[in-house]
């Protein structure tokens, strides 16, 4: 019976890394625009922060919310960095759990394929195995990657705008 019901999470398990992994290379490219978009903005970030504008690109999201609405606070601003990088922060943490579901469950059949002198079928199951570990670690690395930059991102421009705003007489 549980052999039953674990293959039945096989294909939804399987379809979920591919989409994170999908999800991963939007993510990553979605980070090298804005890493150029940072690059491009960062005069107007800096006068924002020493006060001597309001403008901020789009590649400083955080900063620009402030920019856009002065009421809010700076708890506010981290809670909105925290929702910009919950969906990546997940994707690092379940995609290798994924993964381990992905490998363990046709390992049962191998085993058994094994049992019977399959070769064939023994070396088609670890291959299915093998190969969905491998791509849910790829996409954790590069959300684990895109997560760290990003935060670090937002950690930045909450403490720049903490500064501006301790700034102020």
């Amino acid at each position: 019976m549980f052999a039953a019901v674990a293959d039945l999470l096989l294909a939804p398990v399987q379809l979920a890394i591919y989409l994170l992994f999908v999800l991963a290379l939007v993510e990553t490219g979605r980070l090298v625009v804005q890493c150029l978009l940072r690059l491009r903005g960062r005069e107007a970030f800096r006068s924002f922060i020493g006060a001597r504008t309001g403008a901020v690109g789009p590649g400083y999201p955080i900063a620009r919310l402030h920019a856009e609405d002065k009421a809010l606070t700076v708890d506010d601003l981290d809670l909105a960095a925290m929702k910009r990088l919950e969906l990546i922060r997940i994707a690092t943490r379940i995609t290798p759990m994924l993964g381990l579901i992905a490998t363990l469950i046709p390992m049962g059949p191998a085993l058994l394929a094994l049992t019977k002198n399959d070769v064939a079928q023994m070396s088609e199951l670890l291959r299915s195995a093998f190969s969905a570990v491998v791509l849910a670690l790829a996409a954790s690395c590069l959300a684990f990657w895109v997560s760290s930059v990003r935060r670090r991102w937002c950690a930045e421009e909450v403490l720049a705008v903490r500064r501006r705003l301790e700034a102020r007489p």
